[in-house]
């Protein structure tokens, strides 16, 4: 048994290592990356996101059909109406809704001083810009730039 002491010990200090080291990553895409991808890849990654937040909403409106057949008082409870609120915040109204997530969080990235904040803010802040909220575009833009600010980047 001793004399695989050394080798569980070196193991032990390489996975803790490499465990640190890709617990540190971020998988999120921010305005560095966005700036370095093709026309092309934005279109996809957000029709994917896009795609993505349509399927959480449907998967809610199921949910309480469901619910209210199975109860006869049910009433929407109060955090499922949030979290519909804040799927319709990254979701535009406008029917080339694609081009213009592109659109809006070009312009948005193009302030070097926002190129560190995640495409999801990056997005929310734009759509609500873009709709003429601008108290809560700036609220969002704030929170996030406080984001990167407490990270240390």
């Amino acid at each position: 048994m001793k004399r695989y002491t050394p080798y569980i010990i070196i193991s032990l200090i390489l996975f803790s290592g490499i465990n640190k080291l890709f617990a540190q990553q971020e998988s999120t895409i921010t305005g560095v990356i966005w700036s370095r991808m093709k026309t092309d890849n934005k279109m996809y990654y957000v029709t994917g996101f896009l795609n993505g937040l349509e399927k959480a909403e449907n998967i809610l409106d199921i949910n309480v059909r469901i619910q209210e057949k199975n109860e006869f008082a049910f009433t929407e409870p109060f955090y499922i109406q949030r979290t519909r609120e804040r799927i319709n915040n990254y979701i535009p109204d406008d029917n080339n809704r694609i081009n213009l997530v592109i659109d809006l969080v070009d312009i948005f990235y193009s302030d070097p001083n926002n190129l560190k904040i995640s495409f999801e803010a990056a997005v929310r802040i734009a759509l609500a810009r873009n709709a003429g909220d601008i108290e809560k575009s700036d609220m969002w833009l704030q929170e996030a730039r406080r984001k990167i600010a407490y990270k240390g980047y």
